[in-house]
């Protein structure tokens, strides 16, 4: 029988209340409870139109992906609602069994595996957790029918959720991916695109388990945009979409971008300096 992270010794005990708490409860209110019980706060700040818009709509939802946890964080901050589905990484399958039904796989292993500077929590979770391995070719076949399904989620009125930095050589660049989705909408004026930006996470995050630890690894946080019209992103070259969609979402999010460390400690040490001056 293939090695699974779910009936792993240990494990087991923490994933299988989660699992049934799926079955009883649905997703997002479900992965709110746990990361609101890891986190010493979780801020989401989305406006009132873009709740509703999350909850009813056909939604093409993109998120940055700095860690693991931001896919816990982006769909505990949606809505409750019946049909969400996410585009991720075939090697998270069946480690909730109950999340399944919600996951749409892409094959992305082979881009990790000749990365020069591989991804340890990947190989990590694939020595205890079992995922067939493909070869580019045949995960080539699989991704143009995953995209395809995705697109059709949304048609059939879903929300779906990506990651299209996620398997990038920067962590940045948008994939095409998300370029072929959006170009194959059947209903493009009625799709709504938000954006999402997550922070406060960190590789460090399963820590959060351990008691108190949570008290001093940084707060969660996600951003919500306001919607925007599927067609303002309509064409024919699936990498000038996703292009466009990451030059919009670069600028809206560049506020919500970490400062660099030396800016960090540059108003590290303005703030002392006034500190001092005020005192004497």
């Amino acid at each position: 029988m293939p090695r699974s992270l779910y009936s792993t010794f240990g494990v087991r005990k923490i994933l299988r209340p989660i699992n049934k708490n799926l079955k009883n409860h649905g997703l997002s209110p479900t992965l709110k409870a746990i990361v609101t019980k890891l986190s010493r706060s979780f801020t989401i700040n989305v406006s009132n139109d873009t709740k509703k818009i999350l909850k009813n709509n056909r939604v093409l939802l993109i998120c940055n992906h700095p860690a693991q946890s931001d896919v816990l964080l982006l769909l505990a901050a949606v809505p409750h609602r019946p049909k969400i589905f996410l585009v991720i990484m075939h090697g998270v399958l069946s480690i909730l069994p109950a999340i399944n039904k919600h996951l749409i796989p892409v094959y992305i292993s082979h881009r990790i595996n000749n990365d020069s500077r591989p991804d340890w929590k990947v190989r990590l979770l694939n020595k205890i957790h079992f995922s067939p391995e493909y070869s580019q070719e045949v995960a080539h076949q699989k991704n143009i029918k995953s995209i395809t399904l995705a697109t059709q989620k949304i048609d059939e009125g879903s929300l779906l959720a990506v990651f299209p930095a996620g398997g990038s050589k920067n962590g940045r660049d948008f994939l095409p991916g998300v370029g072929h989705i959006v170009k194959n909408l059947k209903y493009p004026e009625t799709t709504k695109i938000v954006m999402a930006h997550v922070s406060g996470t960190s590789v460090f995050d399963f820590l959060r388990i351990v008691p108190f630890v949570s008290k001093v690894l940084p707060r969660f946080k996600i951003e919500f945009s306001d919607a925007l019209n599927a067609t303002d992103f309509s064409g024919d070259n699936a990498r000038q979409i996703s292009g466009h969609l990451q030059s919009v979402y670069d600028q809206w999010s560049l506020p919500y971008e970490p400062l660099p460390k030396f800016k960090y400690a540059a108003l590290y040490l303005r703030s002392l300096l006034f500190f001092l001056l005020f005192r004497s």
